[in-house]
């Protein structure tokens, strides 16, 4: 027995099959309990492996972007041992040879010359008020010589001193990556290295094939990722500074003393180049994709869950399925 509601408006008249729906809901209910959890299944299981596709690539993004950090230092390094250190020590040079020059002009040239001037005075008292008008200008220029300022160190002229201070304009702009210089032996204390850089420096000297590393340690603030180089002694002008004490520029000893930054050989392995990186920073990123990338992949499930029942509405009503509420033909 078949209900039916009729419904007459001004313009339109309505006429719903109660039975009918209540036997096409029912049957689309017990349909669905089938199908939701396998379309939701689906979209987990699609949720895993884009996860796990995209963190994987946020993180190797990371690295790889620490990794152009990590030539861009070592470019610098580059770019200071071969240009600055150069036109700096020649202009050292230069000085040191003009400071030469000047000893030897008040020394010797201007004496000589006063010995001559003297001797072809007529009068003693002449000769007594020009060697002492002599003196008097000699000891003056010694005097302003003496005043001129010694000689001085500049760290900016130490390729990881230069490399670090470069990064740290780079920090600016990205603020989680952190760079070090850490050496075993360095020349300023700043870049010695702590428990865990001494274990990769250690491994780049038992290991002169490996080039580079890529590690995670756990830190209080969380999980760090990070990525070495060996720093190898490959450049024989850095035994200039770093050979023995005694050879040394006495300024660099001044500064930063007689047992720091000294010993170095050439193709050692004396340190090693690090950038670490919090890994929440590619979670992050990957935490960001991962969202827009469900959210249109959301919209494809349940376009594919609508297109699913509407064609087993299709094929349900040309079956006759969705009339089985009507009386079937007797039997002959």
């Amino acid at each position: 027995m078949e209900t039916v509601l009729k419904l007459n408006l001004i313009f339109l008249q309505i006429e719903v099959n109660i039975t009918k729906f209540l036997v096409e809901l029912r049957f689309f209910l017990k349909f669905n309990l089938f199908l939701l959890p396998i379309v939701l299944a689906g979209y987990g299981a699609t949720s895993y492996f884009v996860w796990r596709e995209i963190s994987t690539a946020a993180e190797q993004e990371t690295l790889d972007k620490a990794r152009v950090m990590l030539e861009t230092a070592a470019a610098m390094r580059t770019y200071t041992t071969r240009q600055i250190v150069p036109v700096l020590d020649r202009d050292q040079s230069r000085l040191e040879e003009a400071d030469r020059s000047v000893d030897q002009i008040l020394n010797t040239q201007i004496p000589d010359a006063m010995k001559k001037a003297i001797a072809q005075l007529p009068t003693l008292r002449e000769q007594q008020a020009l060697q002492g008008a002599g003196q008097l200008i000699v000891e003056k220029a010694r005097q302003d010589q003496r005043q001129l300022p010694a000689p001085e160190f500049l760290p900016q002229s130490i390729p990881f001193f230069a490399a670090t201070e470069a990064f740290n304009y780079f920090r600016q702009q990205y603020p989680d990556y952190a760079y070090k210089e850490a050496a075993l032996n360095p020349t300023n204390p700043r870049d010695r290295t702590s428990d865990w850089e001494m274990d990769v420096v250690d491994m780049f000297r038992n290991d002169a094939a490996k080039k580079d590393f890529v590690g995670r340690r756990e830190t209080p603030a969380g999980p760090v990722l990070y990525v070495s180089r060996p720093i190898r002694i490959d450049d024989p002008s850095c035994l200039k500074c770093h050979g023995i004490a005694e050879s040394a520029p006495p300024e660099l000893v001044k500064r930063y003393g007689a047992n720091n930054g000294f010993g170095w050989a050439l193709d050692d392995v004396v340190g090693a180049q690090i950038v670490s990186i919090p890994a929440q920073v590619a979670q992050d990123r990957a935490m960001t994709a991962q969202r827009a990338v469900m959210f249109w992949m959301g919209g494809v499930f349940a376009g594919l869950w609508a297109l699913i029942n509407g064609l087993v509405y299709l094929f349900y009503s040309r079956n006759g399925f969705a009339n089985p509420y009507m009386a079937k033909p007797a039997a002959p």
